[in-house]
């Protein structure tokens, strides 16, 4: 689930960024959980993306509000907020916020991107400032995202230059076990969004793991076909259940 709150590339040369550039706007999703005959609001989450010309990076956050969930409501627990470079999505910092279990803790990574180093120096603490652990994590070398740099880089991949099955793979560091994120071009369709038609490329996400012991989870993605490139709708599935997300409404520009 932490995939939604929220890719080495092995055809970089071929997958250079082309008209589309990262976008100043503010996305707003509701997210359902179904499991059987179960089918409840679970959320709401907005990700807001502002530009910083003068460095060449963009912050992106991304904060919940929690709705009813069979039958409760549940106070939204954690914002995500990064640093993240425009030209090829490398995350430069990242810091999460978190309220669980009485306890509201803020932890980052600051990533050095200085030579061929792969690490990403990651300090958990309290809003006072007290460090409860900080520690040096290695990665993968090469082109490696975080979750929040995933978002944007699938939105610039050209799919409409792929063959339906053709993959795209890349890193990704969350500052846990190092994964591998293959996406796969589907090809397109259409589907309602706010009452109207809207055509999309259909890619699927998959997340896999080698160390300790090889995992996977996987989404699906339906991404608008247009210059802006919005992914309309999300879906994956949990060990328990199946989450979807879709898109409710967006701002352009800030507006």
């Amino acid at each position: 689930m932490k995939k939604f709150g929220i890719l080495t590339l092995s055809l970089l040369s071929a997958f250079a960024a082309g008209a589309w550039t990262v976008p100043d706007e503010t996305l707003h999703y509701g997210v359902r959980y179904k499991w059987g005959l179960i089918d409840a609001n679970a959320g709401i989450a907005t990700l807001t993306t502002v530009n910083n010309p003068a460095d060449g990076t963009f912050t992106a956050t991304l904060s919940g509000r929690s709705v009813d969930l069979l039958g409760h409501y549940y106070a939204a627990t954690d914002t995500m907020v990064g640093s993240i470079m425009a030209n090829d999505y490398r995350p430069v910092y990242s810091e999460r916020i978190s309220r669980e279990a009485g306890e509201f803790t803020i932890e980052t990574i600051t990533y050095d991107h200085s030579g061929q180093s792969s690490e990403g120096n990651i300090v958990k603490r309290l809003p006072g400032g007290k460090v409860l652990r900080s520690r040096v994590s290695h990665y993968a070398g090469g082109l490696t995202l975080d979750l929040l740099a995933v978002f944007y880089y699938i939105r610039q991949i050209p799919y409409e230059r792929m063959e339906r099955g053709e993959t795209v793979t890349v890193n990704i560091f969350a500052g846990q076990t190092p994964e591998t994120l293959t996406v796969t071009y589907n090809g397109r369709s259409t589907r309602p969004v706010r009452g109207a038609e809207a055509g999309t490329f259909d890619i699927s996400l998959e997340f896999s793991t080698q160390e300790p012991t090889a995992s996977s989870d996987s989404m699906e993605v339906w991404i608008s076909d247009d210059d802006r490139r919005l992914p309309l709708q999300i879906n994956g599935s949990l060990k328990i259940g199946h989450i979807e997300c879709s898109l409710l409404g967006e701002e352009a520009d800030g507006l």
